[in-house]
């Protein structure tokens, strides 16, 4: 049984280093607490890993109020502090800029403690589109940063495996201590408010593309590999409706659906990121690389024996198969670009993981860095991911940014945690809601190879949002 939290005694800081505190608190597997301790402060970030039997299931993480905000967007960054009014404007590199100011000093890890303050980030799949000599393409619809980065000194780390809470504060000024432990723990013993249920209208999702603007579409990429400019293109379409009410009802009731262990709710304004990923893109453990990429998807079903023949169906396709391999080989360059040489190597190839909609094919890859802060480089050297690409890279961006209509945005970017220390782990935002005031959007996509079916290839396009359609 959960502790109450109004029962618990008062909590007890410790320090780990010379400029970290962090205090017990009563542990609670209610996310909607926790949220409650950050919803009211500015851009509240939420990154959840689930309660599933995934092995990346263990940790939440909450915080808010960052002391430096950066945000990115076509090749221009602002920098806005906490205790500031100016803002700064600058054009350097977006990893470049967070390397800057998020200086990492390596030390010994906690296991227990994934994040102790540090960048909370979302990085859109457009972000290195100029120096890749991509146009950028604006949408009047969608106007989130393409890096939005916030450099937080506290936060809440839940850890559901071994059922406790902390509060975790690496600020040095003892009158935003004080406020920090106040306001989290007035929040946790305040009765939850009523939110605003979440709700699509006029009908709901709609495609912007037709079924015959898809297969044309799809048909020129077909044109584009035997023409041997590419192997595979990833294509998505994008489904876009008008909302209402509270982004928080929305996470919460897809998360319970979804048990993804790569979600996140990001909140800056009115513009929201909410992403159910079951995909890691690049974790960094003690200069300790591993990736893992997905490629390969057949949907589930609620009957055992379709269910189970969807899955015997993946895992002796060869087809996907080769799909996955493809993007292995990619992914094994992007690291050998950064890490030690000698040590990327592949730790798993064609694992059959099953989620709540999808069964999908995952392969492990992992090396090693010999600078902590070859983190960023590294962060440079693998965006955007091999797994939503295609492959060459380059090339399948340009064909992408050629077909498809409507800007990625953060959908098929990258959700990522950096930790002072040097630590790291991120998504690949799939199955990811991007709104934007009162509207919101969403994407599917697949990746195409010569042998692929363009009416297969379209349902996989809804499958892959089957969680959007049937509950929000």
């Amino acid at each position: 049984m959960d502790v109450s939290l109004s029962a618990s005694p008062s909590p007890v800081p410790h320090a780990i280093d010379s400029d970290l505190l962090v205090e017990s608190l009563p542990y609670h597997a209610d996310l909607a607490r926790w949220y409650a301790c950050i919803r009211d402060l500015p851009q509240p970030m939420l990154l959840s890993s689930g309660q599933s039997t995934h092995p990346a299931a263990r940790f939440d993480i909450l915080t808010a109020d960052p002391g430096t905000v950066l945000r990115s967007r076509a090749g221009h960054t602002t920098l806005h502090r906490r205790d500031s009014a100016e803002v700064e404007v600058s054009t350097d590199p977006p990893f470049a800029l967070l390397a800057q100011h998020c200086p990492l000093q390596p030390r010994q890890a906690d296991p227990d403690l994934p994040f102790t303050g540090g960048v909370i980030a979302w990085f859109s799949y457009e972000l290195l589109h100029e120096s890749c000599r991509l146009p950028f393409r604006s949408a009047a619809t969608l106007q989130l940063p393409d890096m939005f980065a916030g450099l937080f000194d506290w936060a809440l780390v839940i850890d559901h495996r071994q059922r406790r809470a902390s509060l975790v504060l690496r600020c040095q000024d003892p009158a935003r201590r004080d406020f920090l432990r106040r306001h989290v723990q007035q929040a946790v013993e305040t009765p939850l408010a009523r939110v605003v249920p979440f709700s699509l209208l006029q009908g709901g999702f709609q495609p912007h593309f037709t079924r015959e603007q898809y297969l044309d579409r799809f048909r020129r990429i077909i044109d584009y590999i035997e023409a041997g400019d590419c192997y595979q293109v990833n294509l998505a379409q994008c489904f876009s409706a008008a909302c209402q009410g509270d982004s928080w009802d929305a996470f919460a009731r897809l998360q319970q659906r979804a048990n993804a262990p790569f979600a996140a709710l990001l909140c800056d304004g009115d513009q929201h990121v909410l992403s159910f990923s079951p995909e890691r893109f690049v974790k960094v453990e003690q200069g300790v690389v591993t990736t893992q990429p997905i490629k390969g998807t057949r949907p589930r079903s609620s009957n055992v024996d379709e269910d189970e023949r969807n899955r015997l169906d993946l895992e002796s396709s060869v087809k996907d198969r080769a799909e996955n391999l493809m993007i292995v080989d990619l992914l094994r360059n992007d690291l050998g670009r950064v890490c030690d040489f000698g040590s990327v190597r592949v730790d798993k190839l064609f694992e059959l993981q099953s989620f709540t909609n999808v069964h999908h094919l995952v392969s492990t890859i992992s090396g090693r860095l010999q600078e902590p802060a070859d983190l960023f480089k590294l962060l440079r050297a693998c965006f955007p991911g091999g797994s939503i690409t295609g492959a060459p890279k380059l090339r399948a961006m340009q064909i992408i940014d050629e077909l498809e209509t409507m800007p990625r945005s953060v959908y098929c970017g990258v959700i990522a945690w950096i930790d002072q220390g040097g630590n790291m782990d991120s998504n690949i935002a799939i199955r990811t809601l991007v709104r934007d005031g009162d509207h919101v959007h969403c994407w599917g996509g697949g990746g195409i190879v010569a042998d692929s079916v363009g009416t297969e290839e379209y349902q996989e396009t809804f499958d892959k949002i089957g969680l959007f359609l049937r509950n929000v």
